[in-house]
């Protein structure tokens, strides 16, 4: 006759049951054939965090491995920038980049296309990939962020400094609009100034994971975390000839580092009970020095953006799990 043992009756009165004699929870999980268990989820639980409740005894967490990947909308803020070149020697203040998200590539209508490459949604919109490792709730991190951005259209801005050897001080379109054929000397025709090609930025991070409920449907998590790293990209550029209102001399510069910085960044995610799966949102700020080219000299600016990404993660390797 097999005997009937009620876990949660077990685990309320512990300390009497220590009194009775040494109880081994693991064989009463593990369904041997004389007992009949009712534990209202106990065991399942008590074999996945690997705790001996009994002898008060956990088994030492083990490193896990997540990837993370996700769409991002990024928002950029305006800032100084200082243009030096053969014929450009001016600073433009709260110069404005736009966000080049290039979302159609999601469209189900784009993927029907016969010359349409579904894959190339990853690399055509903003993308962020991220590789973590966690023990004990410390994240060690790396990121690969995806990010397009170029001049802003229509701005009108107060550059200072030289055009073409003639002086400006004042407010300026900074790509005058075509007006006919009465280009005037010293005139801002910056048509192009774009960081589209191979930009990357890549960061090395760490964060600390925060249990916010657990349940049966699975996990609510909120990690913080901080990052540095380097932006990459090979820039275009793109002005009017001196001179001229049809042709256009231009540079696109080699792959490079263009500048070092760092992100704050706050993330919350949903997981399933065994976390293989889950969803999450991330808001990251970041700061970014760079220098790089422009025509045949340089542009130095202090990038400030926001990105907000939803996507998916995958449990690599858990140990529990195994």
């Amino acid at each position: 006759m097999k005997k009937l043992i009620t876990l949660s009756f077990l685990l309320s009165f512990s300390s009497f049951a220590q009194g009775i004699g040494k109880i081994n929870l693991l064989a009463i999980c593990q369904d041997k054939p004389d007992l009949i268990i009712i534990d209202n989820g106990f065991c399942e639980e008590y074999l996945n965090q690997q705790e001996d409740i009994v002898q008060g005894v956990v088994t030492p967490d083990k490193w896990k491995i997540r990837f993370y990947a996700s769409h991002s909308f990024t928002t950029y803020f305006d800032t100084d920038i200082t243009f030096q070149s053969t014929r450009y020697n001016i600073e433009i203040k709260d110069y404005s980049w736009a966000e080049r998200g290039s979302r159609a590539y999601f469209t189900p209508q784009e993927w029907a296309k016969p010359e349409s490459n579904p894959f190339q949604m990853i690399d055509e919109p903003t993308n962020t990939f991220t590789l973590s490792f966690e023990k004990d709730g410390n994240e060690f991190f790396f990121q690969a962020f995806h990010p397009k951005f170029l001049q802003a259209k229509d701005q009108v801005k107060y550059i200072i400094g030289t055009i073409d050897g003639v002086e400006m001080n004042g407010y300026n379109p900074v790509n005058k609009p075509f007006d006919g054929w009465d280009q005037t000397p010293g005139e801002c025709e910056i048509m192009g100034n774009q960081n589209t090609k191979h930009q990357m930025t890549f960061e090395i991070g760490y964060g600390h994971r925060f249990n916010l409920v657990t349940g049966k449907l699975g996990s609510i998590n909120y990690i913080p975390s901080v990052s540095v790293g380097v932006m990459t990209g090979s820039n275009v550029s793109l002005v009017t000839q001196e001179g001229w209102w049809w042709d256009y001399e231009g540079n696109v510069e080699p792959y490079r580092v263009q500048g070092v910085g760092g992100s704050i960044t706050n993330r919350v995610e949903f997981n399933t009970p065994k976390e293989r799966f889950g969803v999450f949102y991330e808001n990251k700020l970041s700061y970014y020095h760079q220098e790089h080219g422009f025509l045949d000299g340089t542009q130095v600016y202090n990038l400030g953006y926001t990105g907000n990404s939803i996507g998916f993660k995958f449990m690599i390797y858990n140990p529990k799990n195994h």
